[in-house]
């Protein structure tokens, strides 16, 4: 049960397809302590701690076996410092560990200290070198270039210094087409190089100026997959969920295990109030959905009876993305 600390949705960047837009507020106000206290109990719920012996849950090799802990938003960098570091001192306190996702473009030297006593693992959200990155950042298309470019610049100190990292990229009109297609491999090709991986999430706004056809997007994933199979690079998603589901394993990303929307086990945000939110996918319509506890198959047998009914694949996708779905469905 992964906790992502949501906290704070504001953020420094306006992309273009941002799915948290419609609840971007213009404060945020954390209450700390609700916070922290809902962190504790979904820690110890998950897991994080063994009821026996009350310390902290490892497996036999001596390693957590409990949920994870990332500081998520918004943009989690743009945070005071000493809220910052709050959240990653105490994900290291309960899991040894920490870990952020964030656009990358604000990483400061204190933030690289604090990456390295906290073991913080960084995810960087970003579509790939300019243009492919231009639906992405603040401003005109030199300043988004510009900013691009410092990410990229953070990505490898990062790498330099030894910090864990890993992608995910937006996949749309701009990355994907055909013209810009060995571009984007050749980058893919210096991040797995350096053991960098992560995910190339299908972008679905809605809006044709940005998102792909689905000949288009047929069109690029089949073709990257030859390409990451030509390489020998094993570790994308979503190629490696799609043939861990056709070998029956476990390890399969969100979208293919037939997630319940009103759960989202694989997504539990803290909200700022110390609420317990869903994945943040589900909050395009503008509203806030609070967690049940109660997770069941409602949509799974509702789709296996409807629009997925007798569909092959169904065992490996259940319909897939509630939040990517039409109507949310």
């Amino acid at each position: 049960m992964p906790i992502l600390l949501k906290m704070n949705l504001k953020c420094n960047f306006n992309c273009d397809y941002c799915y948290q837009a419609p609840i971007r507020p213009e404060e945020e106000i954390i209450d700390y302590k609700a916070v922290e206290n809902t962190i504790l109990d979904l820690w110890e719920k998950g897991g994080g701690k063994d009821p026996k012996t009350g310390k902290i849950n490892l497996d036999k090799n001596g390693r957590y076996c409990g949920p994870t802990i990332t500081l998520h938003g918004g943009e989690p960098t743009i945070m005071p410092i000493k809220d910052f570091e709050r959240y990653l001192k105490l994900s290291h306190r309960l899991t040894g560990s920490s870990g952020i996702q964030t656009n990358g473009y604000n990483i400061t030297d204190e933030m690289v200290r604090m990456f390295k006593k906290y073991r913080t693992h960084v995810g960087f959200s970003i579509d790939g070198p300019f243009p492919l990155n231009e639906f992405r950042g603040i401003g005109s298309l030199e300043q988004k270039k510009q900013q691009t470019e410092q990410v990229i610049h953070n990505m490898n100190r990062l790498h330099n210094e030894g910090i864990s990292s890993s992608v995910i990229a937006v996949i749309h009109k701009k990355n994907a087409c055909p013209e810009r297609r060995e571009v984007f491999k050749s980058w893919i090709k210096e991040l797995s190089e350096k053991g960098i991986t992560g995910r190339l999430n299908e972008c679905c706004t809605g809006n044709s100026d940005i998102d792909l056809t689905i000949q288009e997007a047929v069109d690029f994933y089949t073709d990257m997959y030859d390409f990451m199979i030509e390489n020998g690079y094993t570790e994308w998603s979503p190629f490696k969920d799609i043939m861990n589901s056709f070998k029956g394993e476990s390890n399969v990303v969100c979208s293919f295990r037939g997630c319940d929307p009103f759960c989202t086990s694989a997504a539990t945000s803290v909200l700022n109030d110390g609420s317990v939110g869903v994945c943040l996918r589900l909050y395009g319509d503008g509203k806030k959905y609070l967690r049940t506890d109660l997770s069941t198959n409602i949509r799974r047998d509702v789709l296996s009876e409807t629009d997925c009914k007798d569909c092959k694949w169904w065992e490996h996708c259940y319909g897939g993305c509630s939040g990517l779905s039409s109507g949310f469905d």
